[in-house]
């Protein structure tokens, strides 16, 4: 059983609710952080983008006074009543429909809410000490469950209850349904009971970060049926000092490799880009079936980038870099320089990574890129 709950939200004025979300901080350039902010006040990157020569606590009680100062305009509003949120996402003809609500960071103690990917004792220290000081959830964890029941009525999603309808710059559509009714909700609640466990499609260091923090009992999710995720790969991109040839070499005295001429998405074999060619590396099977050592990032690991480039983690490597999935490979493939390598990754199906997560083992990390991504600073919870 899985405990949910409805929440006062913090979101922004109807009439601005296009100019102020926007994407994760970390996907924009600095000329594109300037631009924004100097072309559009509303932008959420205003609350966000700090002086970076300033002391970490100084940059979060900034962003913190940010979000005063947005409220008392009235860009941002609170809402009075608790309230669901039924978010619906559409891009391309792909549409993403779940719930907006809180969770209990209880159920993520007891291991009702799992994982498949570790976190960084770093990271999760300086998200806690931002929660500490800014007071804000400014996007949802997206989590899903084991089952394709839809567990919103289609009824709640009335043009009485519809809240936004908006498209952004990128062409996403959003559309929110606010449901304040409590019978509504209470039935809403129920339909979440009959589910046995969530899990962490993206937002684990966040999750994780709010159970450090300590001084809340809850934390702002998104949640969706298996079905409505998208999963994608992260490809590698490898810098090295070896040259190509060497490289080569190395393979083959492996390795039995071959060129192709444009990698397989489903391929159960590393595929490869360096001195503008592709190739494939023709791994043998192995004997004993293991969830966790079939997978190509682990195989990768195991069998290419420990051996030959004495890469013992990926985590933090300087060397390695990563490519979202959902990236035309063409697009990728034109800014491999001469002394790097691209390893092209398949696509971890969402049961898979369920699979992995009930047996409470982890991937390895960067090993899915899951859609949707939600904008920050659509729906928000504060934590006071």
């Amino acid at each position: 059983m899985v405990k949910i709950s409805a929440f006062q939200a913090l979101r922004p004025n109807k009439k601005l609710v296009a100019k102020v979300p926007t994407k994760a901080y970390s996907n924009y350039s600095k000329e594109d952080i300037k631009k924004e902010i100097y072309q559009n006040p509303y932008s959420f990157l205003n609350i966000i983008t700090t002086n970076p020569n300033i002391s970490t606590e100084k940059r979060f009680k900034t962003i913190r006074s940010n979000f005063i100062e947005f409220e008392k305009k009235g860009i941002l509003i609170k809402d009075k009543n608790h309230g669901v949120y039924v978010y619906r996402q559409t891009k391309n003809q792909h549409t993403y429909t779940g719930l907006i609500c809180a969770i209990e960071l209880k159920e993520y103690q007891n291991k009702k809410i799992k994982i498949h990917e570790k976190t960084i004792k770093k990271r999760e220290e300086l998200f806690s000490k931002y929660l500490s000081i800014t007071k804000i959830h400014a996007e949802p964890i997206l989590i899903t469950y084991d089952s394709t029941k839809t567990l919103i009525d289609q009824n709640d999603m009335s043009d009485e209850n519809k809240l936004y309808d908006f498209q952004n710059k990128d062409g996403l559509k959003h559309e929110i349904w606010k449901i304040t009714n409590q019978q509504k909700i209470n039935k809403i609640i129920k339909n979440f009971q009959s589910i046995s466990h969530l899990y962490i499609a993206d937002g684990h260091h966040r999750m994780a970060s709010s159970l450090r923090y300590g001084k809340t009992e809850k934390c702002l999710a998104y949640i969706l049926p298996k079905q409505e995720l998208t999963t994608y790969p992260f490809h590698r991109v490898l810098s090295t000092k070896k040259s190509v040839k060497n490289i080569l070499q190395e393979f083959r005295n492996h390795f039995n490799i071959k060129k192709i001429n444009l990698p397989c998405q489903y391929a159960k074999n590393i595929q490869f880009y360096i001195n503008k060619q592709w190739y494939e590396i023709i791994l043998e099977k192995d004997q004993k079936k293991n969830i966790l050592n079939d997978l190509l990032v682990s195989k990768l690991l195991h069998k290419v980038l420990k051996p030959i480039f004495e890469i013992d983690d990926e985590r933090g490597n300087k060397h390695i870099s990563y490519k979202s999935g959902n990236t035309p490979i063409k697009k990728i493939t034109e800014n491999i320089k001469n002394n790097e390598i691209l390893f092209f990754m398949n696509t971890i199906e969402i049961d898979t990574i369920i699979q992995i997560a009930n047996k409470n083992k982890t991937t390895p990390p960067k090993s899915t890129f899951i859609s949707p991504k939600i904008p920050s600073g659509l729906i928000m919870m504060e934590l006071i």
